[in-house]
């Protein structure tokens, strides 16, 4: 392990034994340093997604379902596991930056259930949804139009083990008239790949543009690409 892993390692042992309020048995030294010293690297993100050097890591056990999509009518979720990494690096003005989360299950068969849990529930998230919502103010109703289009489908770059990962890409517009009138657009695209005991999230979102292109989905498959390979390191 080089300098830099060895310095996220003990970084992470640190938050592991001061900052989880959890029972001894649910914090697992081997997986969480594993974890420290196997996330991506700033150098794994092409340069076009604009991605800061300042990166966030967190460890955790899982707790509960894991969160796949949701709407007024309908939340979707899979399997948890027993634990929670996640690594993030900033963006700018354009987006939240990239993040990589990965589950850890206690086996590969538990982890390959959740991932077909997940791929299930990939179909019931997929199509369009909108809404609208009329609140009163003292001058003139506020009437706030809201519409969303998940599309789901699978990434061959990723392949692990002849399983192909699979992608939810989610469209979101938002537009207020009357007071405070305005108008916001985000696209959010998650990666999510099988590799033996856990599953890997490769996530990207801009609070600025309604469609990601093409160019940028293909960067964030090869972020989901590199987060497999320094996984497996």
């Amino acid at each position: 392990m080089n300098m830099k892993r060895s310095l996220v390692t003990l970084l992470v042992l640190g938050i592991a034994s001061v900052g989880l309020a959890a029972p001894a048995a649910a914090y697992d030294r081997d997986a969480y340093e594993y974890a420290a010293g196997h996330m991506i690297g700033y150098k794994d993100i092409p340069k076009s997604l604009a991605a800061k050097k300042g990166a966030n890591f967190n460890a955790s056990p899982a707790s509960g379902k894991s969160f796949l999509c949701s709407d007024s009518e309908k939340l979707v979720q899979y399997s948890g596991g027993d634990h929670q990494f996640s690594i993030n690096y900033p963006g700018g003005k354009k987006s939240s930056g990239i993040s990589v989360d990965v589950t850890q299950y206690s086996s590969d068969a538990k982890a390959l259930r959740a991932f077909n849990e997940l791929k299930k529930g990939l179909d019931r998230c997929a199509g369009p949804s909108s809404g609208q919502e009329t609140y009163d103010s003292d001058t003139e109703p506020q009437v706030d139009t809201w519409s969303r289009l998940v599309t789901t489908g699978v990434v061959p770059l990723v392949t692990v083990a002849g399983v192909q990962s699979v992608f939810l890409n989610e469209n979101y517009e938002d537009v207020t008239t009357g007071p405070g009138a305005g108008t916001y657009s985000s696209d959010g695209y998650n990666v999510y790949t099988l590799v033996n005991d856990v599953i890997i999230n490769t996530s990207y979102y801009t609070g600025s543009e309604l469609n990601l292109s093409t160019k940028e989905r293909r960067n964030i498959n090869q972020v989901a690409f590199n987060a497999v390979t320094r996984w497996l390191d």
